[in-house]
């Protein structure tokens, strides 16, 4: 167990990621919304997961400062230099079509992106 203040009304004591979120957040590699709650139930888009990544891998810097991607101007400005590190080191990629869909839900089979991320040895 991780010794640190839980800082989010909607983390239940005890719940089985509670640890999780707390030794997370602890190290800056997840936070909550702003508002008290960490939303422990919801849904997370592809940028959240490859922020959350580059955040573990000590936020490096990227050396391609363009996402080229279709659809680039739909990613937050938060996760611009993690979406841009991702692809440029294999851990996440777009679909045939050019787009990146930053926004778009991280699907069980698109968490690969945490193989890719070991794969990478960054």
């Amino acid at each position: 167990m991780v010794n640190y203040l839980l800082q989010y009304d909607d983390v239940a004591t005890g719940a089985w990621y509670t640890e999780a979120v707390r030794w997370t957040t602890s190290q800056s590699i997840v936070g909550g919304y702003g508002n008290g709650t960490f939303g422990p139930n919801d849904n997370i888009t592809r940028e959240q997961l490859a922020v959350m990544l580059w955040r573990y891998a000590g936020s490096p810097a990227a050396t391609d400062k363009e996402l080229l991607f279709t659809d680039a101007d739909k990613a937050s400005g938060y996760a611009l230099e993690a979406l841009r590190w991702a692809a440029e080191n294999g851990v996440m990629g777009g679909y045939g079509d050019g787009q990146l869909a930053p926004q778009g839900l991280a699907t069980r089979a698109q968490a690969a992106m945490l193989k890719n991320f070991q794969k990478s040895k960054i």
